[in-house]
C-alpha cells in the first residue's frame, strides 16, 4: 500500500530580529551615571498632559482656518442622466471634487448621441440606384 502524505522537510526556525540583535553596541547609553534607576527625575504627567491639549488646541484652530466648509450633495445630470457627486466650497463657490468628472459626463453625452444618430441610420430603407 503506498502513502500519500507529501513528504515535506521541517519548517525552518526564525529568531526574531530585535534591536539587541541587529546593534548590541547601539543599546549601551551614552553616559554612565552612577544614580540608580530609582532616584533618577522623570518628567511630570501634568506637564506633559497640559502641553498636548494646548497643541490640539492650537491644530484645531490651524485646521478650521484651512480647511474650507465644504458642501456634498448628489445630483442627477440631466444629459446623461447618471448620478453625480459634487463636493462644492462653500465660501467660493469653487467645486472641490466630482465624480464622474465633467469630461466623463460629456463623452457619456458624445457617445450616446452617436449611438442614437448610428441607430437612426440603420433604420432608414436603403435606396440602391444603379
Amino acid at each position: 500500500m503506498l502513502d500519500t502524505g507529501i513528504a515535506r522537510p521541517p519548517s525552518p526556525t526564525y529568531t526574531a530580529i530585535t534591536p539587541v540583535t541587529r546593534a548590541p553596541e547601539k543599546n549601551v547609553p551614552a553616559a554612565k551615571t552612577d544614580l540608580p534607576a530609582k532616584e533618577t527625575v522623570n518628567p511630570s504627567s501634568e506637564t506633559q498632559d497640559g502641553r498636548r491639549s494646548a497643541d490640539n488646541e492650537q491644530s484645531q484652530r490651524a485646521a478650521q482656518r484651512t480647511t474650507p466648509q465644504v458642501e456634498r450633495r448628489n445630483v442627477v445630470d440631466p444629459d446623461s442622466e447618471s448620478l453625480v457627486f459634487v463636493a462644492t466650497n462653500t465660501d467660493t463657490g469653487q467645486v472641490l471634487r466630482q465624480i464622474p468628472s465633467e469630461t466623463l459626463l460629456r463623452l457619456r453625452a458624445y457617445a450616446e448621441t452617436v449611438e442614437n444618430q448610428q441607430t437612426e441610420e440603420s433604420s432608414q430603407p436603403v435606396q440602391l440606384v444603379v
